[in-house]
């Protein structure tokens, strides 16, 4: 029972491809000012990252997205293409990257809950299927076996006549080979697996009635019981059907290998554990407890779990039976527990929580390979911004103090003497400018005053006939 998932491209998912190439190409376009094309551009991020299954495809398209909107800026205008193509990334990190991100992070969470819903489902089904083999061995087994056993008494009856000893045979063949045909069918349901759920016992039959039946079908049984001290409280539900499992188990075990053998079973409930002894006389290889499908085995497992023991084999020329039950004991509630897990209404063993564990374990493998374009591109856009602002600072970056020494009407060689090495020849974008003085020339420069300094302001000095005509402290627009 393995469940294993893999993230393939499928054709009816080029749609969402495509939406994610539209987002990564109409958000920089748009740019950051248009608010219904950034809401837009985001929620078809998200739903192209709840629907599209391929990573692969998914990054091919958001690469593709950045690549054309940074041509695109190239062929518009080439000196100015840089800086507006980062501001571009920035737009589609914030806009597409993350909310497509998110999408898929749910995407890959829905999909792990389905599958780990399917493992404890088929887990389900295969301890009801267990449960169902045992119940067919417990009760068809039982059934057939005395109906064999009731053939095999009318076939050596000496009443019977030629025409109905040959019925009985062939009805003890028949029942023998519909008895080896349920335990191939029960080693099949099965699968080497025991569920230890409670056996089905007939509605109202005690030991008693079970002796008495096995009786009227020719077996030669008889009950000995020690019953408990007054006012000892009856045992469990569990106990009860654990001590008539044990009984049937034991009366059909019987009839299969000591056909026409006497049966005693002994009963003694005044101590704790209840002790159950069945012994006949052996006239044929004797069943070993353990062997794979056999009654004994699940009988053996049904006592283990309430805390008993069951001891079967051969004494002289007897085989005896001898099952240990405590009064008080109970099943396990289905929870956690050594090699167990509790996930849903069914206990989990050990081969199921392995299961689970590796569906996580894959999820988590896929949320890690999903979350390396943000954590990449995020790591990609900071070190470029780190580097711009190092670079602004170093060459064109004028400090504070040194705006405030400059005076108008000073030498040209004494305010170069103040000023960085590099300077702009216009002002950003968004800067708000007042008109230069005439016939002057104006160099700009960003008024920073260290690398952890992102202000927008620039300084603007202008010179004419080789003094400072004019120095102007510029702001943004929206500050202006």
């Amino acid at each position: 029972m393995r469940i294993r998932s893999g993230a393939r491209f499928r054709p009816q998912q080029a749609g969402w491809a495509v939406v994610l190439l539209l987002a990564a190409l109409v958000m920089p376009a748009l740019g950051p000012g248009n608010a219904l094309a950034a809401a837009l551009a985001v929620v078809a991020a998200y739903l192209a990252g709840r629907r599209l299954d391929s990573l692969a495809a998914s990054v091919s398209m958001l690469g593709a997205g950045i690549l054309v909107a940074g041509a695109l800026r190239l062929a518009a205008d080439p000196s100015g293409a840089a800086s507006r193509w980062l501001l571009d990334v920035l737009l589609v990190f914030a806009a597409v990257v993350l909310p497509w991100w998110w999408g898929r992070y749910r995407m890959l969470r829905t999909a792990q809950r389905r599958r780990e819903h399917e493992v404890v489902a088929a887990n389900a089904r295969l301890l009801e299927r267990t449960r169902i083999a045992q119940d067919m061995h417990d009760e068809l087994g039982h059934e057939l076996a005395l109906i064999a056993l009731g053939a095999g008494a009318l076939e050596v009856d000496a009443n019977s006549t030629e025409q109905g000893r040959r019925a009985a045979a062939d009805i003890r063949e028949r029942a023998a080979q519909a008895i080896d045909s349920l335990h191939a069918i029960v080693a099949m349901l099965r699968q080497d697996t025991s569920n230890g759920a409670a056996p089905l016992v007939p509605a109202g039959e005690s030991i008693q009635a079970l002796v008495a039946r096995v009786r009227t079908s020719g077996l030669q049984a008889d009950l000995e019981q020690v019953p408990a001290p007054p006012g000892t409280p009856d045992p469990p539900r569990e106990v009860q059907a654990a001590m008539h499992r044990v009984v049937q188990e034991g009366l059909t075990n019987a009839a299969r290998h000591a056909p026409g053998a006497e049966v005693h079973i002994g009963i003694d409930e005044g101590k704790d554990p209840v002790t159950i002894t069945i012994e006949n006389r052996r006239t044929s290889p004797a069943p070993a407890v353990g062997t794979g499908g056999s009654g004994l085995a699940g009988v053996a497992e049904r006592l283990r779990m309430l805390g008993g023991a069951l001891e079967a084999g051969v004494h002289g020329q007897d085989f005896r039976l001898v099952a240990r039950i405590p009064r008080s004991s109970r099943l396990p509630e289905p929870g956690p527990g050594p090699g167990t897990l509790a996930l849903g209404p069914a206990p989990v063993d050990g081969s199921v929580a392995a299961e689970l564990a590796d569906v996580r374990r894959t999820t988590r493998s896929r949320q890690w390979a999903s979350a390396l374009l943000p954590l990449g591109l995020a790591t990609l856009l900071a070190g470029i911004l780190v580097t711009v602002q190092v670079l602004t600072v170093v060459d064109n970056a004028l400090a504070p103090s040194a705006y405030a020494q400059l005076r108008v009407g000073q030498a040209r060689a004494e305010v170069v003497a103040l000023l960085p090495a590099g300077g702009l020849d216009g002002p950003t974008p968004m800067i708000a400018e007042t008109p230069a003085p005439g016939n002057t020339t104006c160099i700009y420069y960003q008024a920073r005053n260290g690398f952890l300094d992102f202000s927008t302001d620039m300084y603007r000095l202008c010179f004419g006939h080789g003094v400072l005509v004019s120095k102007d402290h510029l702001l943004p627009r929206n500050e202006g």
